[in-house]
């Protein structure tokens, strides 16, 4: 898997539809995980009922950081890091 620096102008594609958009306007867009790194992207046209509450939950409970491995961890809102 190749790592890469995402910054506002990145463009990033759909993984499913192929879709691509600037990463600062991906609002509504989720990320695929696969062990903590990025694996993909799922514009809003693709994704289920089911991914879309998922990613609702998660951005209300969590906060995302990337640890000394360039990995995504999340965590608690609020709780201690």
């Amino acid at each position: 898997m190749t790592m890469m620096t995402m910054t506002k102008n990145t463009t990033i594609s759909c993984s499913r539809c192929r879709r691509k958009t600037k990463f600062k306007r991906s609002t509504g867009w989720n990320a695929a995980f696969i062990q903590g790194a990025v694996a993909g992207f799922i514009c809003p046209t693709c994704q289920t009922p089911e991914e879309n509450a998922e990613a609702e939950i998660n951005e209300a409970t969590l906060t995302y950081k990337i640890d000394a491995f360039g990995r995504t961890i999340a965590t608690t809102k609020g709780a201690s890091a």
